[in-house]
């Protein structure tokens, strides 16, 4: 009897596209309900910083959505591979003051707090649009690294002198050594010129004298006086 084979068990990958656009939808809800309960604070706290009523609603605009934009320029800089300090910096600062305002609001306190928090709130307004430009400058503007030029080498003419070939050997910064001076050669001595030998002459025998006695031949008779 054929036994059934045990099945993987399904699982959500946690990098799949569904975790991800379900972490987007919720994180979305949660940035709008707290800035929906921010914005009342924050427009009441306003007021403590004698804002006209009219236009209190512009401080949690420009304090919250300032927390959201270097939020995101935070990101993008980390994503190019610059410097994302400065961004995570003022994201950091205006989420304080946005907590410290809530706060301020929620407690209650007395007259004097009230009046520091709406001058802070109103002082952040100009700090805010100047960041916000300086933000939106670094994400547009293209940053091309200056590029330095390549030098050229430049090829001099070689000496075939010696001290001038010693120099261009020696290494930078070092003062090269003096050429040796040349060894002198002793010049060889004069040779007087030699006088072939004279030819000598063949040695030639004894000459003797004729005698009698060897004229006398077999069968030959020499008269001494013929």
């Amino acid at each position: 009897m054929n036994r059934p084979t045990a099945r993987p068990a399904v699982r959500i990958a946690a990098d799949s596209r569904p975790v991800l656009v379900f972490t987007v939808v919720l994180t979305v809800a949660v940035a709008l309900a707290s800035f929906a309960l921010s914005f009342a604070s924050l427009r009441d706290a306003a007021l403590w910083g004698r804002v006209p009523e009219s236009l209190a609603f512009l401080v949690p605009v420009v304090i919250d959505a300032s927390v959201l934009v270097y939020g995101l320029v935070a990101l993008v800089l980390r994503a190019r591979g610059s410097s994302s300090v400065w961004a995570w910096t003022l994201m950091l600062g205006f989420t304080v003051v946005s907590i410290g305002a809530n706060a301020a609001h929620a407690y209650d306190v007395g007259p004097e707090l009230r009046t520091i928090v709406g001058v802070v709130l109103v002082a952040l307004a100009p700090l805010s649009v100047l960041t916000s430009t300086h933000a939106l400058a670094s994400l547009v503007v293209a940053h091309t690294p200056a590029v330095d030029p390549v030098p050229v080498p430049v090829v001099e003419p070689v000496d075939a002198a010696v001290p001038a070939a010693i120099e261009s050997a020696a290494p930078v910064g070092v003062n090269p050594a003096p050429a040796p001076d040349p060894v002198p050669v002793p010049a060889e001595p004069e040779r007087s010129p030699v006088a072939a030998p004279a030819a000598r002459r063949p040695r030639l025998g004894r000459v003797r004298p004729v005698t009698q006695d060897a004229l006398d031949l077999p069968g030959l008779m020499v008269r001494a006086d013929a």
